[in-house]
């Protein structure tokens, strides 16, 4: 009880410093609207990617650069893709759309010319410049590398556009309909989620989870394996753990494990909550892993690449590990970092970036990224369609709180708020607004 104590204490304190600083943001930003004009060719601070770390960075910098600077981000998609409830919407109907939010209203305050957004893809970064699939060239003063990591649905959709991720999150919610016996493999929340999803969703359907740790959500503490072990054998899952898949084949109908076991397979699903090395055959669902989406910095920088995934490498100010690109910085889950890869650290990283980059511009010393635990290293987990579960820990103690929930879009609305736009209406916003 002591442990708990001290750890709501010390959640009460962050969240109130938290809230003091985006005060003081607000307040800033205000005056800052009335002091930025706009000029003839300013200067790009160019951020490639616009999910938790670009976007969360193109906000604070395009409310506090300077005259003479203007934010342009570069994103391939046409929304906001929160990954977060993929897996979720993958096997509720109806709902897809939810997962796609407008990009533009997030930026509502920010002075005119203090921003820009670009629908298009970065094919090469150099020194100074960076060429687009479109044709267009631009210089940049200070480059922003977020550009996350690539893993296969649902975890990731790999479409640009709206509508094509709402098809593919309606293809996997046939596959899943039609399926007898499903395997997943991965006991990380995407994992646990989609297993505990499709059980609720379906109590005859026969699923199994492959996790190769001993441990469920091993990044987590042990009170979570318990939670989540305990609802999906509650839900009638089928739980193998320290153990992975050899191969699978569709004309065989199974999965073979390391011990020479077959398990029943109509429909494989492989998250990115397990390890790099697996070689499946003939998949149904392509099992890729997580790896950094850092192609477009190999040729420029490659010894900044991490040889595993190459997850980009950072110094604690949050600039890429390589002394000739001091005005190049990366956060999310691009960097290679032994802390949580979640959307609040993204954020948390995205305010040192884009608090470096001012500092930066005026010549001050920069300031340090350190992970905090009690920020970035809890997690909100859904187990079925009716209960979720809080994790909070400060790395030596934690906390679980578990409640029930009839909304299953309970995680989707409150970032549709965060990001300023209206919740779950089809809404477009210029960027020349």
């Amino acid at each position: 009880m002591f442990n708990i104590t001290i750890l709501i204490f010390k959640f009460v304190r962050v969240a109130f410093v938290a809230v003091g600083n985006a005060i003081n943001r607000k307040i800033a930003s205000t005056v800052h609207r009335y002091r930025y004009n706009l000029v003839d060719s300013p200067k790009n601070i160019v951020i490639i990617g616009a999910s938790f770390a670009g976007y969360h960075t193109a906000k604070l910098l395009a409310n506090s650069v300077p005259t003479g600077y203007q934010v342009v981000v570069i994103e391939k998609s046409s929304h906001f893709q929160f990954t977060w409830v993929f897996p979720r919407f993958s096997v509720v109907e109806g709902h897809e759309h939810k997962a796609f939010i407008p990009y533009g209203p997030f930026f509502k305050g920010a002075p005119k010319g203090s921003w820009r957004m670009i629908q298009d893809t970065v094919l090469e970064v150099s020194p100074r410049t960076i060429s687009l699939q479109s044709g267009v060239k631009l210089d940049y003063e200070f480059l922003v590398l977020a550009t996350g990591s690539h893993a296969s649905s649902p975890s990731r959709l790999n479409v640009n556009e709206k509508n094509e991720g709402i098809k593919v999150l309606q293809s996997l919610q046939n596959r899943i309909r039609n399926a007898s016996d499903m395997v997943i493999v991965g006991g990380g929340p995407a994992g646990v989620e989609l297993a505990t999803d499709v059980k609720s969703a379906n109590p005859y359907k026969n699923v199994t989870l492959i996790h190769s740790r001993k441990t469920l959500l091993n990044n987590f503490g042990t009170k979570v394996h318990d939670v989540a072990l305990e609802a999906l054998e509650g839900f009638g899952v089928r739980v193998i753990l320290g153990e992975r898949i050899q191969t699978h084949s569709e004309d065989d109908g199974s999965v073979v494990l390391g011990t020479g076991a077959e398990i029943p397979c109509d429909l494989l699903v492989c998250t990115p909550d397990w390890h790099f090395g697996w070689r499946l055959i003939r998949p149904k669902v392509r099992c890729t892993g997580q790896k950094a989406a850092s192609d477009i910095i190999a040729e420029l920088c490659p010894d900044a690449l991490s040889p595993s995934g190459g997850f980009v490498k950072v110094k604690s100010t949050l600039q890429i590990a390589d002394d000739r690109f001091s005005n190049i910085y990366a956060a999310g889950d691009i960097i290679a970092s032994t802390g949580p890869k979640n959307g609040r650290s993204a954020t948390q990283q995205a305010e040192i970036v884009s608090n470096n980059v001012l500092r930066a511009i005026k010549g001050q010393s920069l300031t340090m990224y350190h992970s905090d635990m009690l920020m970035e290293g809890g997690i909100e987990l859904t187990l079925g369609l009716d209960k979720n579960v809080i994790y909070l820990t400060d790395g030596l103690r934690d906390m679980l709180l578990t409640f029930k929930s009839k909304d299953i879009a309970l995680k989707s609305e409150p970032c549709w708020k965060m990001m300023g736009a209206k919740p779950f209406l089809d809404e477009t916003w210029e960027a020349a607004q």
